[in-house]
């Protein structure tokens, strides 16, 4: 299984639930086989449009093939409505934008195209179907793949509701609802994986009611299974042009660094994910840029922040060191230096030390008190601490591949 989810099982050890989800997940045993057969209305889909189909002016697709997807798939005998109006006819909005987001099909010219991946595995189902959960889970940004993961444990765990996993998982990584402050619930909670990994599930026919508690069938638990144990390949490709980094976590010693090179034409935004997964933190918490003089970020109640997608790292003279700040209540502050321009294939950790701090230890204060303790098995909140963490921790381990693999899943879930 790929690092993220590595990760993600370390930190939810200690809740007892989903302790018991990564048991019943199986996730020891050897990944499933493919069934070509579950995913067919990919497969179908990918076959009817060839090498493309022109969308209509609002970029819709043709009334006429909104009508026969509904009809070839079987899912026009539920549906109430005339079906053949792609904006109001959610299966079929549903399996285009999740095949986009599988990187099956694109638009280019106003027509809807497969991509060269798509266009590779419309006669290979089986090769289809381990495409799709090597993608999963999808999503728009880290919180998303963060539900998505949790949502697929639960999956493959067998919960009727898989949703109540993510709602544990988020709590556990200290997420709550936006509108009430609360921990989420179990509504809340399949909100945040609705349109994007259920959608790919729900689209192949392989879920139960949600209101009649039934379970996923064994061809979901297989592919929920399968995503989670997918390890991600090293990325090969074209060299372009990159900024190599070097971050070091402020008042923290002996030091936690990183040395890393990231394409030019990302953002601060784009970094702020990619220096998440360099570090080893879980994108919980609000964090802010300060680069000459300006701070930029995406928190709610600050209105004079700059808009940190209107920076890109390539546009940064060597030389220039920027302060980048998670968790505004931990007070983690990083120093990041540009220390050259050159070529790379791929975002990639080249060197570092040390493993990154729990989340919520306590900022840089709080962490040296945790080492302080777990250096000492006879320290009265040795076992409590060590409870809190879920699992040992030392606080030397450190990978740099494993840390290459987050920075490039990260990247692709940009």
């Amino acid at each position: 299984m790929g690092p993220d989810v590595v990760d993600l099982l370390r930190a939810i050890s200690r809740h007892a639930e989903l302790r018991q989800a990564v048991h019943d997940a199986d996730l020891h045993a050897a990944p499933p086989a493919p069934e070509p057969d579950v995913v067919e209305p990919y497969r179908w889909f990918l076959a009817r449009i060839g090498d493309g189909v022109t969308l209509t002016g609002a970029g819709h697709l043709p009334p006429a093939l909104v009508a026969e997807t509904m009809h070839a798939l079987g899912w026009d005998a539920d549906w109430l409505g005339a079906g053949n109006r792609e904006s109001l006819t959610v299966p079929v909005a549903e399996l285009r934008e999740s095949a986009r987001r599988l990187g099956l099909v694109r638009v280019y010219r106003n027509e809807l195209r497969p991509t060269t991946v798509g266009r590779r595995l419309v006669d290979d189902p089986a090769g289809l179907w381990q495409h799709i959960a090597a993608q999963l889970p999808t999503g728009r940004n880290g919180s998303d793949r963060t539900a998505g993961l949790l949502w697929l444990l639960g999956v493959a765990a067998g919960r009727a509701h898989p949703e109540d996993a993510v709602a544990a998982g988020m709590t556990v990584l200290g997420w709550v609802s936006g509108g009430t402050g609360r921990p989420l619930d179990r509504h809340t909670a399949f909100l945040a994986v609705r349109d994007t990994t259920w959608t790919v599930f729900e689209r192949l026919g392989l879920l139960g009611k949600r209101y009649r508690d039934e379970p996923p069938t064994p061809s979901a638990v297989a592919l929920a299974r399968a995503a989670l144990l997918h390890d991600q390949p090293p990325v090969a490709g074209r060299r372009v042009p990159a900024v190599e980094l070097t971050v070091t976590l402020r008042n923290v010693e002996p030091p936690i660094w990183r040395r890393c090179v990231v394409p030019e034409q990302v953002t601060l935004r784009d970094l702020h994910g990619l220096l998440q997964a360099a570090m080893g933190w879980r994108d919980a918490h609000l964090w802010m840029v300060e680069l000459d003089g300006v701070q930029y970020g995406d928190v709610e109640d600050m209105d004079d922040l700059g808009d940190p997608g209107a920076v890109r790292v390539g546009s940064l003279p060597d030389g220039t060191v920027f302060r980048y700040d998670y968790d505004l209540g931990d007070g983690w502050e990083h120093d990041v230096r540009v220390e050259s321009h050159r070529a790379a294939e791929a975002p990639t950790c080249l060197d570092g030390a040390h493993a990154c701090p729990p989340e919520d230890c306590g900022g840089p204060p709080g962490y040296a008190r945790l080492r302080e303790v777990l250096a000492d098995p006879g320290h009265p909140e040795h076992p409590d601490l060590t409870g809190w963490l879920g699992g040992p921790f030392d606080p030397k381990a450190f990978d740099a591949a494993g840390t290459s693999q987050r920075m490039r899943q990260r990247r692709r879930t940009r």
